[in-house]
């Protein structure tokens, strides 16, 4: 035992409410938090002096979670699957630290593996999950309703994960989907004429219980590392072949991560085990299968998550484990640094990119000048292009269509905004919702596009230089910031009617909008107005709830 503990510096313990069966890390900018759930039906947002930032509960035990940055805005949203079939995807509120549903959907299961990534290589980010109800959902992104693709199996999807190989028939590598079951089946799926197809398929003895890809052999390809229930560790080639096999005596290996962990630039396999021993497997030599046992640590009981993180303050890579023993570690390798580094060539070759249709000359225009990055000396024009680039513009000219107002109307009203003096600009004000590039500040304010209600007006209050909320609202003595905090929410709320249909009680609408940091007094105040104005409504028909008049 003296041995083992001198292969690993312990960094910290952070005893958890319950179990732990899943942890991710979120990356915002330059900083990264932990996401964590389990047994308490609860996920848990922490930073790095381990505070509890926010939390949101489920009916069932959290079983998966996955990070990834969907919405390009160089921060991860969350993706989250739990055992009541609940499948979340969750965004990181930046400026209050705050997590906000923006997509959900349910199933007939238990959702056991979520995963994300650019699976049929379009440039967008498509969604993942497997569960109990014997299929492999993916979705086209977060505003999708239903799957754009179903898979269907003989026996519950127990892991899946998204990476890139390189088969020897290929030219260039593919974005590969690798999913394991409970009957021991392994699959590599991708992208063909537009359906998924099946590349190989292989079938193993008993339950696959996690799946990671990597190169593990040392000669620049990426390999297929699986953990299953008979106690093994099977490593693939992307063709599916056999390429070496790790016996574990001591107990099966349910959760597992490929990363380097020691900065000698091959990768190890990070394995947490049923019998609460953690074992990390290195590969000290170029273009080799043989990997060995390089350390190991052990806790009382199973180890169902391992999650390598980088640490920025000391330039190197921890390991967080936890899992029934109601705890997560951190602990790194003592030799990181130390050891010689492999020469290790990457002989991945990248997939091309699609083929797009020619795209127009003003298009072509604004590419060149994005490539070149020339970045605008007006700020305004500056803040318009980032709303151009990111097509929210288009978002807010067809809401405001659907209000009534003509598109040639609103574009010029654009580009007298833009055109104005700084001394007349006034601040626009946007939704989380459809936003890629949000600022946020105290009190919830959230910067933007604003919603308009009774077109007619609000021309005339226009013509007057003064907004029609806030002629309403002038009297009641209610300060600037004020004004700006209500003129969001009443947005917000608008839109999350439009994006949910119907919402079955007041309690739920006041509760999912105050998550942004905005009081639930401030939220009440605004469903009430709105209400009187006519604009939501409670309906008392078959399906009850709330919903936008005439929606």
């Amino acid at each position: 035992m003296t041995t083992i503990r001198k292969r690993f510096n312990l960094n910290w313990i952070f005893e958890a409410p319950e179990a732990v069966l899943t942890c991710s890390v979120l990356k915002c900018g330059s900083n990264s938090f932990l996401v964590f759930g389990g047994h308490d039906k609860t996920l848990y947002l922490m930073d790095t002096d381990m505070q509890i930032l926010d939390s949101v509960s489920f009916d069932g035990w959290c079983r998966c979670s996955y990070t990834a940055d969907i919405t390009g805005d160089n921060c991860d949203e969350i993706l989250v699957g739990a055992g009541d079939g609940n499948f979340l995807v969750l965004k990181f509120v930046k400026g209050i630290n705050k997590l906000a549903t923006i997509m959900n959907y349910r199933c007939s299961g238990k959702v056991l593996c979520v995963t994300a990534g650019d699976f049929t290589n379009d440039e967008n980010i498509e969604l993942m999950l497997g569960g109990e109800d014997k299929t492999l959902k993916i979705f086209k992104d977060i505003g999708s309703k239903k799957p754009l693709y179903e898979l269907y199996y003989d026996s519950w999807v127990t892991s899946c994960t998204l990476g890139c190989l390189m088969l020897s028939e290929q030219e260039n590598s593919l974005n590969g989907l690798v999913i394991g079951t409970k009957n021991g089946t392994v699959q590599l799926i991708h992208i063909k004429d537009s359906k998924p197809d099946i590349l190989w398929e292989k079938h193993l003895s008993s339950q696959i219980n996690a799946i990671d890809i990597g190169d593990v052999t040392n000669n620049g390809y990426n390999d297929v590392v699986v953990g299953t229930d008979e106690s093994i560790i099977m490593i693939l080639n992307a063709n599916g072949e056999e390429l070496s096999t790790i016996k574990i005596e001591e107990g099966r290996p349910i959760s597992l991560k490929v990363a380097d962990i020691d900065g000698d630039n091959a990768n190890e396999i990070i394995v947490g085990c049923a019998d609460g021993s953690l074992r990390i497997y290195h590969n000290p030599q170029l273009n080799s299968s043989d990997l060995e046992l390089k350390w190991k640590t052990s806790t009382s009981t199973s180890i169902k998550i391992v999650s390598p993180v980088f640490d920025s303050e000391q330039g190197l890579i921890n390991i967080i484990y936890g899992g029934y023993d109601r705890s997560l570690r951190c602990i790194s390798d003592y030799e990181w640094g130390e050891k010689e580094k492999l020469e290790i060539i990457n002989n991945m070759v990248d997939t091309p990119s699609p083929i797009k249709e020619p795209e127009s000359p003003e298009a072509d225009e604004e590419k060149t000048e994005s490539s070149q990055k020339i970045v605008p000396t007006n700020l305004r024009e500056y803040i318009f292009k980032i709303l151009e680039d990111k097509k929210v513009l288009d978002d807010v000219i067809r809401e405001l269509q659907k209000m009534g107002y003509v598109k040639e109307n609103i574009i010029k009203e654009f580009e007298f905004m833009k055109n104005q003096k700084p001394s007349s600009y006034e601040k626009l004000t946007y939704s989380l919702w459809t936003l890629s590039e949000e600022e946020i500040g105290e009190g919830g304010a959230i910067k933007g596009i604003e919603p308009k209600t009774e077109s007619a007006t609000i021309e005339e209050n226009k013509a007057k230089g003064e907004d029609l909320f806030r002629a309403l609202h002038k009297e009641e003595g209610k300060t600037e910031e004020q004004l700006t905090i209500d003129e969001n929410l009443r947005y917000i709320i608008i839109h999350y009617l439009e994006n949910n249909n119907l919402v079955p009680t007041r309690t739920k609408i006041v509760q999912e909008i105050a998550i942004l940091g905005y009081s639930e007094a401030d939220v009440e105040e605004q469903v009430d107005i709105l209400k009187e104005q006519g604009i939501i409504e409670y309906s008392r028909s078959e399906p009850k709830g709330w919903r936008l008049v005439n929606k």
